[in-house]
């Protein structure tokens, strides 16, 4: 199945050039140089909304919606979501001072995270709205901090439901006991004893309970059994005095364009180039099916345990972002080898602006002819001097001649939080609606590059 530009809500122009937010494409790397991020404002808004709608309609309690920093925390991007109606999840100082300077109460701020160090005691100080607590060592932590400043806490109790979805990774399965390092155990009976001295602390208040399955999740049942591990978690609770107020799901909802390798097509792909299939959109649960299946499934949980409904929380990150995001490359070379193959070298990739292609399968298009036959096998690199800067290998593409711009799509989540210099400047990100570019972000300089380097030029300017 081959993957159309409509899939991300982007045109083909009457010529077969790419449309995204009614600006060509080819004209925007010609404005802004390349690499360079390109935003769909138009489908980012889109996209929040519905989700946050479709949990809004399927549950018959409340709901709240916040937004994962961590996927994307472009601060133009981030103002766009919480204009949305969602609230900020964080998980680092940097992403606590973002949302306050967006306009963010702490006490609309969920803090989340393994080692949240000294972003622990902000939340602390400032009063953030929800702290999710990952394990016991935390919870200990977090009892004495505000024993010793006269503070209560409002936590949530990270759950690990010890369940991994079909296929996924051991490295994304988020909610697995033996590959994940998130969340109180419930085997070894880590949430009862959690329960326990909660129950008995004035320093800490019991909001509700939290777990995570996974990133990318693409089947709405991999949700069931870790709710219903939650829901019986709740009802515990209960029996310790505890009245749960917040059932948080987590994230971790795929998109219908990308996905990640399973296991077998990693290892294949690594090893001998042999290249995944593309996904198939029309097979992709819709987020109202996702809805659907969490909110029956606590309140049914509920219902069995005779709880009162809690307030649904869901923070999703990719869902609302990937597919908004498109990454610009331009083509600088082609370099064939008889008896070998084709190399299309480009400005940029996995080792700089793109690491999530290293495990993604993230579709490429020819900007100048989007619809064009994929007659020509390229193996799409990099500029950087090592043999892992890829984009694909093996890719079927039209015809490439230097002077071309590819489109990454899905480039919208975990980009450019990863993204890296690797002696090259860092790319700008434009942000497009109805015709119109804005910058959200310039390109890094040299000057920005040794910003923070200390005595090298001893004082000399250029």
């Amino acid at each position: 199945m081959n993957l159309k530009v409509e899939d991300w809500g982007f045109e083909a122009a009457v010529d077969g050039t790419l449309l995204i937010g009614g600006l060509r494409a080819e004209s925007l790397a010609r404005e802004f140089g390349t690499p360079l991020h390109v935003v769909d404002e138009s489908g980012l808004r889109r996209r929040a909304a519905r989700l946050r709608d479709a949990f809004e309609w399927a549950y018959s309690g409340q709901v709240t919606a916040y937004y994962a920093l961590k996927c994307n925390n472009t601060p133009g991007i981030v103002r766009m979501i919480l204009d949305e109606g969602f609230r900020p999840e964080v998980g680092t100082t940097y992403e606590w001072c973002l949302a306050r300077r967006l306009g963010a109460e702490p006490g609309e701020i969920m803090i989340n995270g393994p080692n949240k160090g000294e972003l622990l005691r902000t939340a602390v100080a400032e009063g953030a709205g929800l702290i999710v607590v990952d394990g016991p060592q935390e919870l200990e932590d977090l009892e004495a901090l505000c024993r010793s400043t006269a503070r209560r806490a409002r936590i949530l109790l990270r759950v690990n439901p010890n369940s991994v979805p079909k296929g996924m990774n051991r490295a994304s399965a988020t909610g697995s006991r033996k590959a994940s390092v998130f969340g109180f155990d419930l085997v070894s009976g880590e949430v009862s004893r959690a329960l326990e001295r909660i129950a008995r602390s004035p320093s800490l208040h019991l909001a509700g309970l939290h777990c995570h399955v996974g990133t990318g999740v693409r089947r709405t049942r991999d949700y069931k059994r870790p709710l219903e591990v939650l829901v019986d978690c709740a009802a515990e609770a209960s029996s310790y005095g505890l009245k749960i107020e917040v059932i948080n799901v987590g994230g971790g909802f795929g998109v219908p364009t990308s996905r990640e390798l399973d296991t077998l097509e990693f290892l294949l792909y690594q090893g001998i180039g042999r290249l995944p299939k593309p996904p198939e959109p029309s097979r992709f649960p819709s987020v109202e099916d996702f809805a659907a299946l969490v909110t029956d499934t606590i309140q049914r949980g509920c219902e069995r345990h005779d709880l009162a409904l809690p307030r649904l929380v869901v923070e999703p990150g990719r869902a609302i972002v990937s597919g908004a995001g498109v990454l610009l490359l331009g083509v600088g070379a082609v370099k064939q080898r008889p008896g070998v193959g084709t190399w299309v070298i480009t400005d940029g990739a996995a080792g700089t602006v793109g690491f999530p292609l290293y495990y993604e399968y993230h579709e490429v298009f020819l900007c100048s002819a989007v619809n064009a036959p994929r007659t020509e096998r390229y193996s799409l690199v990099g500029p950087v001097c090592f043999s892992a800067d890829w984009i694909y290998r093996n890719k079927r593409m039209p015809q490439i001649v230097p002077g071309d711009v590819l489109a990454v799509c899905d480039a919208g989540a975990y980009f450019t939080v990863q993204e890296t210099n690797f002696g090259f400047p860092r790319p700008p990100i434009v942000v497009v609606r109805d015709g119109k570019a804005t910058l959200l972000r310039r390109r890094e300089t040299f000057e920005d590059m040794v910003s923070r380097d200390i005595g090298w030029n001893d004082g000399n300017e250029p």
